[in-house]
């Protein structure tokens, strides 16, 4: 099948020159070149070197145990005794309070953005290779060497450095589509990359599909975008639709593209990533993977996966690596979890206000809900609908309008005085659960929702202990304490 004739119209690839003259493409440079430039204090440059091994990870944990979330680019990366060319980045992704400014919105609706805008799929747009920067470098045979990036070495129980942040992509057969998500990558050595296939995607499928027909799988890694890019690609769409056009949708700008070096000119990747890595899973061959520190902030198990035999490394001379701080926060699958899980609810509780995946669980296991409770009942319809809106959700919690979702201690307060075990608990037993999740029986685990709502009106219920809003507006602990005594008292966060 022939790439005109395998594309709906919606991601129909067109020329660049048949779209005119194009502004600038967003990428990951326009990005850290405007954060550089309007929040410099985001931006943290290390210079010293850190070795890949354990010290990037142990860096990244200071400083996210003080709530502190800036890029770190780190620019002399050392592994095993040798200075690694290329800079690494990493902890883009951990501010929802960035992504929300780059998305124009307000941090609450951030979520419901990420997903709105996904549905704005735009048209791909194809490159030369002479046009494309991640072509400038082109290393095939015996000249590759993935190792030469610089992948840190997260955790203790990993077997070495990892891709992290690297989309791979595949190309459905079917319909043609690509479909590029996540999946993490052990660069065992120079040629060969260990994946984990998760059950329940569609790469997965797509693999398996092939393997049926004994043939092997194209694939490759693509690493390094616009955080924009980053959030349209993770999100989930249906097979019917291109990941690469939903992440079109949140830049509001078609993604370029450029055919690979080495896996045909119908296998299109992204023209602007900083680092493109194509290879062949082999059909029928596993080797072992694993285990590795994941999301929910354990290590899984070693398990036997598929590998990918490279074939092909291209990049920018001067390329940066992506790297998501796995384990630790970030907003990447989050934000289009959050917005999916308010479109599915609203159709059930048309008084849904605000849906908030925190990062307490783990930004994918519990959903907090906040509704206009005008009668009873509508909060347990509520936690059925989001505990049946993605396999991940585990827990679910419903609150009135007047709690706070984005501040746990409002969420636990209202737990703690409007939740009764005894009727306002939700349990489903043995329903598909998250994969990662270390509690679970294989795939399968309980669900659990919890109504934290007051009885609708007419039925009484006590007041909340409250002072009025103008006068909390003109008080300034300043004035009567004084600035220097207020800075010195002591910060308690569990008060």
């Amino acid at each position: 099948m022939d790439l005109a004739s395998r594309v709906t119209p919606a991601t129909e690839p067109r020329s660049e020159a048949a779209n005119g003259a194009a502004a600038r493409p967003h990428d990951l440079r326009t990005f850290l070149e405007r954060w550089e430039r309007e929040h410099p204090e985001e931006i943290v440059h290390v210079e010293k070197p850190i070795d890949a091994r354990f010290e990037v990870t142990a860096l990244i944990t200071k400083l996210e145990r003080q709530q502190k979330f800036p890029v770190v680019i780190c620019h002399h990366v050392v592994s095993q005794g040798r200075r690694l060319e290329y800079p690494l980045v990493t902890f883009m992704m951990s501010s929802r309070q960035r992504l929300a400014e780059l998305l124009e919105v307000p941090i609450d609706l951030l979520g419901r953005e990420v997903y709105q805008r996904r549905n704005d799929r735009q048209p791909l747009v194809v490159v030369d290779r002479a046009a494309a920067p991640v072509k400038e470098v082109v290393r095939t045979g015996a000249d590759v060497d993935v190792t030469a990036f610089p992948a840190p070495h997260h955790h203790e129980m990993d077997p070495g450095p990892y891709i992290t942040a690297g989309f791979l992509t595949l190309y459905n057969p079917e319909t043609g589509l690509d479909n590029s998500a996540l999946h993490r990558g052990w660069l065992k050595g120079p040629d060969e990359i260990r994946v984990y296939m998760t059950a329940s995607t569609d790469n997965n499928r797509i693999w398996l599909e092939n393997e049926r027909r004994n043939e092997d799988t194209r694939v490759a890694y693509w690493i390094g975008h616009h955080p924009l890019a980053v959030l349209g690609c993770e999100s989930r769409v249906p097979v019917t639709e291109s990941h690469l056009a939903a992440a079109g949708g949140l830049l509001r700008q078609p993604l370029r593209l450029v055919p690979s070096e080495t896996l045909g000119d119908d296998f299109l990747v992204p023209a602007d990533a900083e680092v493109v890595i194509e290879g062949i899973i082999p059909a029928h061959e596993r080797r072992p993977e694993g285990p590795f520190g994941e999301y929910p902030r354990y290590s899984g198990p070693q398990r036997w996966n598929p590998y990918i035999r490279v074939t092909a490394v291209t990049h920018r001379r001067d390329a940066y690596w992506h790297d998501l701080m796995v384990g630790h926060s970030h907003w990447v699958g989050s934000l289009n979890h959050e917005g999916h899980v308010y479109e599915v609810v609203k159709r059930v509780v048309p008084t849904l206000r605000q849906v908030y995946v925190p990062m307490s669980g783990t930004g994918h296991f519990h959903v907090y809900l906040r509704i206009e409770k005008n009668y009873d009942g509508l909060g347990k319809s509520a936690l059925v609908a989001a505990l049946g809106a993605d396999p991940r959700i585990k827990h679910a919690w419903v609150f009135d309008e007047d709690v706070d979702i984005m501040d746990e201690q409002e969420v636990l307060r209202a737990m703690a005085t409007r939740f009764q075990g005894d009727r306002d608990l939700i349990v489903i037993s043995q329903a598909v659960g998250p994969i990662l999740d270390p509690s679970a029986s294989g795939i399968t685990g309980a669900k659990v929702g919890f109504d934290c709502t007051r009885p609708a009106p007419p039925t009484p219920f006590s007041h909340r202990l409250s002072v009025p809003a103008d006068v909390l507006a003109r008080i300034d602990p300043e004035e009567y304490i004084g600035r220097a005594k207020l800075a010195a008292i002591p910060h308690e966060p569990w008060g």
